[in-house]
């Protein structure tokens, strides 16, 4: 083909590498995963099928519409949500004792809860059968109107084993209160230290420049553990909160070089006053290390009712950045962009019970945080006293604001009791078990790894063909342009 550009004749030459060069590169840089895979009762559990049971019901029922979602799939991308897919139901397994489920751990004890959900399923399921029968094992699933059952039993009169297949119906909602909830209530965020002043100094920034400006209706006590970096602690406290004449906060050395958290939040709120006007001060039990968006405290807020409620939020604990950022590609962001809820940056925190938002005669009513000396203890032993108050009602649930920020970890004395589940802690909070594994792996073999879980990666196996298919495409624009060449120079020899 030829085209005149001013009066000359330029020949078109097919540009297929140029094309194929700018494919590649956009398929590596391109950080889009192109997977696409889409996808009132309140009575008992009634047996349904058609050989026995509800004769109206088809074999199948319930058969509700699945779609494989992405992280059913195995892969090193970290997952990412499909529009328009939903979860698969998949089932749990259980016998007489032990639940297995493909979340959480593999398997492990059932509990009372569930021990009364599932025996409402095997008394339907006894009456069903009728002759005697002995249990041997089942399964259930969460659906959206209801729960499945599947119960497997064995006849001890030497018969045939049955099948009994449930299914019970959830109620339609109703509602059971409305409340107004008060979001000016002051908050009073509690925190013990003892040196650690670097990480200090970075909480006080966080809740300065990121906290404050949105939610002003706050206070923060610090309790301070005698040690050479007292003095620094304090003109830091004093320095960063010049600038916000209003805002109140409260820095309460103790002539005492033991730490103990307990004892340090205890003292706190003991020395906390009531302002005129309010009937109960709002607490709040926080870690120098642990940082928040603003929206905690609207939950903080109402998540709490005087002698009647108290809030435990689970943790989002980020891993080891220096482990997990080199994985995906990434230079290591600052504290307050690692704030994020993801599969790869951390997991919750369901060991620990630290924070919480809870009223202070609601503390004090329970005798308050224990005086222990070692790591840890002291939450879990306040939680299990609020669990056995039959007027208070422990709200526990994942809190996607609030994060613990990954630190080194040392676990000091090998001879005290709490010294194997802080190796735990600090084993768990250095990376996902994926990550690690390939850390091992770097290790142990000197693969390099790095970059390996960041999306284009995932499309590094494409580039051997694509590259095949460059080479190509340069050799048939050579075979082109030699053919020209040889046709031209023919021409120019018949006409001399």
């Amino acid at each position: 083909m030829e085209v005149r550009v001013g009066g000359a004749k330029i020949r078109k030459v097919p540009c297929m590498a140029v094309g194929l060069t700018v494919l590649c590169c956009f398929l590596y840089l391109a950080p889009v995963s192109w997977l696409s895979v889409s996808g009132g009762g309140g009575a008992g559990p009634t047996v349904v099928g058609e050989e026995e049971g509800d004769p109206l019901l088809p074999f199948n029922f319930p058969h509700p519409a699945e779609n494989i979602t992405y992280s059913s799939i195995p892969s090193l991308l970290p997952p990412t949500p499909l529009l328009g897919s939903n979860e698969d139901l998949v089932f749990r397994y259980f016998d007489s004792d032990v639940s297995y489920q493909t979340e959480g751990v593999a398997g492990r004890s059932l509990t009372r809860h569930e021990v009364t959900l599932l025996q409402s399923a095997r008394e339907a399921a006894t009456r069903h059968l009728r002759p005697a029968h002995a249990f041997l094992s089942g399964r259930y699933r969460w659906l959206p109107e209801g729960v499945e059952y599947d119960l497997l039993y064995k006849d001890e009169d030497g018969g045939s084993d049955s099948r009994v297949t449930l299914y019970q119906k959830l109620e339609s909602p109703r509602v059971v209160r409305s409340m107004a909830v008060n979001q000016s209530k002051v908050v009073n965020v509690v925190i013990t230290l003892q040196g650690r002043v670097n990480k200090y100094a970075t909480f006080l920034d966080h809740l300065v420049k990121k906290v404050l400006p949105e939610d002003p209706n706050l206070t923060l006590t610090v309790i301070y553990f005698s040690d050479q970096y007292l003095q620094e602690a304090r003109d830091l406290t004093a320095t960063t909160f010049s600038t916000l004449p209003n805002f109140k906060w409260n820095f309460i050395p103790l002539e005492e070089t033991d730490f103990s958290r307990g004892r340090g939040m205890h003292v706190a709120a003991q020395q906390l006053a009531v302002p005129s006007g309010e009937s109960d001060q709002l607490l709040f039990f926080c870690d120098v290390d642990v940082l928040m968006h603003p929206d905690f405290f609207t939950r903080c807020r109402s998540n709490t009712k005087p002698g009647l409620q108290v809030y435990y939020p689970v943790v989002f604990s980020l891993y080891n950045p220096g482990l997990v950022y080199p994985l995906l590609d990434r230079p290591v962001p600052s504290v307050s962009e690692q704030l994020n809820v993801d599969v790869q940056s951390g997991f919750w925190r369901t060991f620990g019970y630290g924070m919480a938002c809870m009223y202070r005669q609601d503390y004090l009513a329970t005798g308050g945080f224990p005086d222990l000396r070692t790591w840890g203890g002291e939450d879990v032993t306040l939680y299990k006293q609020f669990l056995e108050m039959e007027h208070i009602k422990v709200i526990r649930a994942p809190d996607p604001s609030v994060f613990h920020v990954y630190h080194h970890k040392e676990c000091g004395d090998t001879g005290s009791e709490s010294y194997v589940a802080c190796l735990k802690s600090k084993v768990v909070t250095e990376g996902s078990q994926m990550q690690l594994g390939l850390t091992l792996l770097k290790v142990q073999h000197g693969t390099d790894l790095e970059g390996i879980l960041s999306k284009r990666f995932y499309y590094f196996w494409l580039l051997p063909y694509l590259f095949g298919l460059l080479v190509i495409s340069l050799l048939t624009n050579l075979v082109q342009a030699l053919h020209l060449l040889y046709t031209k120079r023919a021409r120019t020899l018949r006409n001399l």
